[in-house]
């Protein structure tokens, strides 16, 4: 591990013995997917207290999650994840500009705000909806006044059940075989050969942990995320096609 997953990897430990000590839920800051990878290193180690787990992104679907030490089996009680939904606008968007999730990213970076304080960015047209750490979200609904050219409003909200559902696509793929790398090309449209580098550079995850051979087999229920491209749910294994290759049934998240 780097320097920067090791001391990771103790805050986790620290966050765990805390929580099963004092009887009390205890939260990490947004975790990346490579710094999930070391959440679950450390559970393949055994090196966390006898005490539950689980992450949550604000929606089921995010990517950046934090995880929550605790759980009503342990304490008798339950304690929300610290997010808030926060939604951004323009003020005057007869004359705005509709910009991307980078563009999003760089105004919040900088207004100062640590990357680990906010989690998924998803963007609807002129607007945008931003989950973010409860300490950091009153600092942003006063401060986040600008993307772009466009001068924005924040205020409170949630992520609308419209955009979850216009963000899935469902569709049948016929490939080879189901091998992550043959599986990722169908999806994103790309050469086998192209995907492989978001393997090697840990680009690539399955239900959460990062993989690196791209000659993985993937099944029904996995979910599949590329940095770079999105997720997407493998659904179900069809029969095979008239020229031998196999159907398979996938929900892919993004617009």
């Amino acid at each position: 591990m780097t320097d920067d997953e090791q001391l990771l990897y103790k805050r986790l430990i620290e966050l765990s013995n805390r929580a099963y000590q004092n009887n009390i839920y205890t939260f990490s800051d947004f975790l990346s997917l490579s710094q999930q990878e070391v959440l679950y290193q450390a559970v393949r180690d055994k090196a966390f207290a006898p005490i539950r787990y689980d992450l949550f992104g604000g929606y089921e679907n995010c990517e950046r999650q934090m995880v929550r030490f605790g759980s009503e089996a342990d304490f008798g009680y339950e304690v929300e994840f610290p997010i808030k939904c926060i939604k951004v606008e323009p003020l005057a968007k007869k004359f705005a500009k509709e910009y991307t999730h980078r563009d999003y990213l760089g105004s919040l970076m900088s207004l100062g705000i640590d990357r680990k304080k906010f989690g998924d960015i998803f963007v609807d047209g002129m607007d945008a909806y931003i989950y973010v750490d409860e300490t950091t979200a009153d600092y942003l609904i006063e401060n986040f006044v600008s993307v772009g050219r466009n001068s924005v409003k924040c205020s409170f909200s949630e992520l609308p059940e419209s955009y979850k559902k216009s963000a899935l696509k469902e569709t049948i793929i016929q490939v080879a075989s189901p091998r992550a790398d043959a599986v990722i090309a169908k999806v994103y449209n790309l050469s086998r050969k192209d995907t492989i580098p978001y393997f090697t550079e840990k680009k690539v995850s399955v239900n959460g942990h990062i993989v690196e051979n791209n000659d993985k087999l993937l099944a029904s229920g996995d979910t599949v995320s590329v940095r770079g491209f999105g997720k997407f749910n493998l659904l179900a294994e069809g029969g095979l096609s008239k020229k031998g290759k196999l159907n398979l049934t996938v929900e892919v998240f993004g617009r």
